[in-house]
């Protein structure tokens, strides 16, 4: 196994990415019926073209096996404070042993200091091993910082 990290664009990553992200899906959403996958691929572009989607990927031989996709702006609380947003982020189950986790994000870490991010925010959902145990977060030197409620309210 030979794993290599780069940035890559939208347009470029996206047929790659397609059945990785419907798999990311059944994965860890929930409220499958009440809020089917629905990706806004004309709007990611549009952040891609706008210079702040940024999509770190993880490649096995030149095969997906991961991707980390974050949005780098000022926020709106500290806009002149850069934060990077994490969207998503996945690995593929087989590949989530040893240090690929944390080699994706310490090259994510990397990428963004170089862009100037001071504040990096990233989520794990509480049904995942990563939200139960935040071990990986921890590890790499994250803080809990809030809690995050969700409640499905419409048909």
């Amino acid at each position: 196994m030979t794993v290599t990290y780069s940035v890559e664009k939208w347009r470029d990553v996206l047929p790659e990415m397609e059945p990785i992200l419907v798999q990311h899906w059944h994965e860890i959403a929930l409220g499958h019926a009440k809020v089917p996958l629905d990706i806004a691929r004309d709007k990611y572009q549009e952040f891609c073209d706008a210079g702040v989607l940024h999509i770190v990927t993880a490649r096995d031989d030149g095969k997906l096996i991961g991707y980390h996709v974050a949005i780098v702006s000022g926020h709106l609380h500290y806009q002149g404070t850069k934060h990077g947003i994490t969207d998503v982020y996945f690995i593929l189950p087989e590949y989530r042993t040893g240090y690929v986790g944390i080699r994706l994000f310490r090259r994510v870490e990397q990428e963004m200091k170089a862009m100037g991010v001071v504040k990096l925010v990233t989520a794990a959902k509480l049904h995942t091993a990563n939200g139960r145990t935040g071990r990986l977060f921890e590890f790499l030197g994250y803080n809990a910082a809030e809690t995050v409620f969700t409640k499905l309210i419409g048909d």
